[in-house]
């Protein structure tokens, strides 16, 4: 069996689609099935991260990502890959015909629900009271949708470390002790700097802050430097560790984005920005749920405002817990193996 996934990764895409693709091809890939990536050369990209994880590599150069490229369509007649896994807001059912005849099945992963695909099985991992409507209309009558936060795609290293929490009690906290920045893989917004603004502007003695970028992220230099003139800061470009750094966190400042959903399955309440129209929504009805805090929309949010959420949380810690109560039943960090069964269900 094998499997072609199609993805980009840029410092204005970012690199959650990547990411995500990138934890169910290891998954794959320990079921003995073989898994190829087709991804644009483009500024910011995770193509060398790929290949650095043993993964075969097609790229190319091209503005337009709905061009399909000579060595993709070569790949494409030469394997016939039994799966073609599209993870791209810029494709749809148009692009997903022009390549049904050499593919065996197609699994889209999405998160928008504002255009047709021309798939077999669709996922989409967000929070939404009513996602069954979300796709009427927009699939094929035969096609699977697979909706909902339980089919989140996270590393196995979250569920692992989710139980080690459970086990521990460690999410009864005493105290605001420590504080995770990330704003995803590029920050092409800059919100960093501005979480890292409202942090300097607190007496917090006792309190740790991680920071945490990506290799794309424009600003890390100044990042890095800020932190290393603080004392109880500490700089993180690309971790392998997030599992861990935010078992160790008692409050993240962060986005919207596939953060998100390794934040709710180990508990790690949150005061979130959406970066993006498309988290928007998601945002909001996580924070309806409870899970999150939400502060509104890049451009719109100070850093006085995270700065005042911050503190109502260092006064009073016991605000945390109902954050985390939340957090933990809407994900368990099993979604891959859901989504490995659905696959399988469909050959």
């Amino acid at each position: 069996m094998n499997v072609l996934f199609r993805a980009d990764a840029a410092v204005d895409i970012g690199t959650g689609h990547v990411v995500r693709c990138l934890t169910l091809a290891n998954r794959l890939t320990q079921e003995g099935i073989a898994v190829t990536f087709a991804c644009r050369s483009l500024p910011g990209d995770m193509n060398h991260w790929i290949a650095e994880q043993g993964f075969a590599l097609i790229t190319w150069e091209a503005d337009d990502p709905t061009v399909l490229p000579p060595p993709v369509t070569h790949y494409l007649q030469q394997h016939s890959p039994d799966w073609l896994v599209v993870d791209h807001y810029r494709l749809d059912a148009q692009w997903e015909r022009s390549v049904r005849d050499w593919v065996g099945r197609i699994l889209v992963i999405d998160d928008l629900a504002d255009r047709h695909h021309h798939c077999d099985l669709l996922l989409d991992q967000n929070y939404f009271l009513h996602p069954e409507v979300r796709y009427q209309g927009l699939l094929p009558p035969t096609a699977q949708c697979l909706l909902g936060p339980a089919y989140a795609l996270l590393r196995p290293e979250f569920e692992t470390v989710r139980l080690d929490l459970l086990a521990s009690k460690k999410r009864q906290r005493p105290a605001l002790k420590r504080i995770q920045v990330c704003f995803g893989g590029s920050d092409p917004t800059g919100e960093t700097l501005n979480a890292l603004e409202a942090l300097s502007s607190l007496r917090l003695p006792d309190c740790e802050v991680d920071v945490i970028v990506g290799a794309s992220n424009p600003a890390k230099t100044s990042i890095q430097s800020l932190c290393a003139q603080k004392t109880g800061w500490h700089f993180h470009c690309q971790t392998p560790h997030m599992a861990r750094l935010m078992a160790e966190a008692d409050l993240a400042i962060g986005a919207g984005g596939t953060t998100t959903w390794e934040r709710l399955c180990l508990g790690l309440p949150a005061i979130v920005i959406a970066v993006a129209d498309n988290q928007r929504q998601i945002c909001q009805e996580v924070a309806d749920a409870g899970a999150q805090l939400y502060l509104g929309t890049t451009g719109t949010v100070s850093a006085e405002q995270i700065a005042q959420s911050v503190l109502s949380f260092a006064h009073n810690p016991a605000l945390l817990k109902p954050y985390t109560d939340s957090g933990l039943q809407l994900v368990d960090g099993r979604g891959v193996n859901r989504l490995l069964s659905a696959l399988q269900r469909c050959i």
